[in-house]
């Protein structure tokens, strides 16, 4: 007897063991019913069937049972009321206790709690967790109109989340997002592999982030790209906020203002354009685009403000270690303006600009450009001014001080005219025309002074009121004399190419930029 006892014990704990956690009796009712032959335990019910399964509500037209094991079938006007208030519509129904789970076939429509619907071949209901799947392509219209599409999706009733896979189409009357895999909760969308976002005056692209479609804000990583009407951005990772066209971008920042024919590279940039406002820092590089010379420009932050009704730059600062480089000219100081309205530049702290064999030095350097910043007009030094050029022999430098210096330009872009004002000192190694000859060394004083130059060789000098001059012989004139107070030969800090004016950087960077510029302007 207590054998017998332990073994139907046994059987029941095995029977339990069996039986799915979430399986509930199921419980049938129709107009017609009656067993089905040859189906032990199976029964039919027909005409207005009712199906209760814990707490889900079935109704049919046909359904065929099995009560010991809760297995069911349904189809005719299949009308599923879930546990959580959602309601499922379709042509056939399998119940599948094992797995808690329910398949509803062909002309699927399911209508979550908060309005969401899913159109589908097929949906798997999971009992538990209440997930609804789709393997065959599918179609979900939430409460604000925005349709969803992909070839795999999951719709969460307990968190009201979706997840989509293969061919994901998101579509509202604000955006369009096409991706291969996204998970959606609520209003925020998640991206975890290529995706495209389009708005109607913006395009998005990452491989990895998320985008809130109420506030329209979006996170991109991985290959972040944004596109505005005006301007291009690629980064490492962005945050951007479309209505108010604020924009922060992580590490290997690369803007392109082609509004403006700007290039920007960085490794953080902060953008307010309502604000008129970008900053660029970390070894920011920009390249100001020109038909003549376009202008590499490096410093540690640059700013740039914008008009907030035209969009156009009004100027540009540059702080910090700053280098530029053009063709004709180049230049180093600590901060740097360039208002683009009037085409000036203006360098601050230890200035220096290298123009052909010129070196040009001052307390503040100004540079006029041309109108479409193709070459520059006129160049003034202030306080302290000095040039210096290389003679033809080595150790020779022809040497120009005075307390304001302003050059012109030829169309070369070379300097033609110089003229100095007050306290004028000049040191000028005079050679011959013939063999280049030294003849000797010209030492003048005066109040002001005038340099006519043609093709970078002076051709004449004319002193007004000077003050004093001689001309020494090569033999005659110590080294000492032969430099002007405040002489400097800096060819050490000048960029030669493009490259210089950011050593550190792999030669790539340039050469991508490069190609940017090709692309986006040429």
């Amino acid at each position: 007897m207590k054998k017998t006892i332990i073994f139907i014990v046994g059987l029941m704990c095995l029977g339990l063991m069996a039986t799915p956690v979430f399986a509930q009796r199921v419980d049938a009712q129709g107009a017609i019913g009656g067993s089905i032959p040859g189906r032990p335990g199976w029964f039919k019910f027909e005409r207005n069937v009712i199906i209760s399964y814990g707490s889900i509500r079935i109704h049919s037209d046909y359904a065929e049972v099995n009560n010991a094991t809760n297995d069911f079938e349904a189809r005719g006007n299949l009308r599923i009321r879930l546990q959580n208030g959602g309601i499922i519509t379709g042509k056939t129904l399998r119940n599948d206790p094992r797995n808690n789970v329910m398949i509803v076939d062909q002309d699927v429509i399911f209508t979550d709690r908060d309005s969401t619907k899913l159109f589908t071949d097929r949906m798997i209901y999971n009992r538990q967790t209440e997930v609804s799947t789709y393997h065959t392509g599918g179609k979900i219209i939430t409460a604000d109109s925005t349709v969803l599409t992909s070839r795999i999706g999951h719709i969460h009733s307990k968190t009201n989340a979706f997840h989509g896979k293969t061919d994901v189409v998101i579509e509202s009357p604000d955006y369009l997002i096409h991706t291969d895999t996204m998970q959606m909760i609520g209003d925020v969308i998640y991206f975890f592999s290529a995706t495209h976002v389009w708005s109607d005056s913006n395009y998005l692209y990452c491989e990895k982030g998320w985008y809130n479609s109420k506030e329209k804000i979006a996170s991109l990583t991985d290959n972040a790209f944004i596109q505005t009407p005006d301007n291009k951005l690629f980064a490492d990772s962005i945050y951007y906020e479309m209505d108010t066209d604020f924009g922060e971008a992580f590490n290997n920042v690369t803007a392109i203002d082609s509004a403006n024919d700007i290039i920007i590279h960085s490794d953080f940039a902060l953008s307010n354009r309502q604000q008129g406002d970008a900053w660029f820092t970390k070894n920011a590089v920009a390249i100001v685009i020109s038909d003549g010379d376009s202008l590499y420009l490096r410093g540690d932050t640059l700013r740039i403000a914008y008009d907030t009704s035209t969009n156009e730059v009004i100027h540009m600062l540059a702080y910090y270690d700053v280098l530029f480089f053009r063709h004709d000219m180049q230049g180093a100081s600590d901060s740097m303006a360039y208002v683009m309205v009037d085409s000036m530049l203006t360098m601050f702290g230890n200035p220096i600009v290298w123009s052909h064999n010129d070196q040009l030095t001052g307390d503040t350097i100004q540079i006029l450009m041309t109108d479409n910043n193709s070459r520059p007009q006129r160049m003034y030094l202030q306080n302290k001014a000095f040039i210096t050029s290389k003679g033809y022999h080595e150790g020779h430098f022809n040497q120009v001080k005075g307390w304001k210096i302003i050059g012109f330009f030829n169309d070369s872009a070379e300097l033609e005219t110089i003229r100095v004002f007050e306290n004028v000192e000049t040191v000028y190694f005079v050679t011959d025309d013939a063999d280049s000859s030294l003849i000797g060394i010209l030492k003048v004083n005066a109040n002001e002074m005038e340099i006519t130059l043609e093709e970078q060789v002076v051709i004449s000098i004319n002193y007004l009121d000077p003050e004093d001059g001689s001309m020494f012989p090569d033999a005659e004139l110590p080294l000492e004399d032969r430099y002007l107070r405040g002489f400097l030969w800096q060819v050490n800090r000048r960029p030669m190419s493009k490259f210089d004016i950011w050593p550190d950087a792999p030669r790539s960077l340039f050469e991508e930029l490069q190609l940017l510029q090709q692309r986006e302007f040429d």
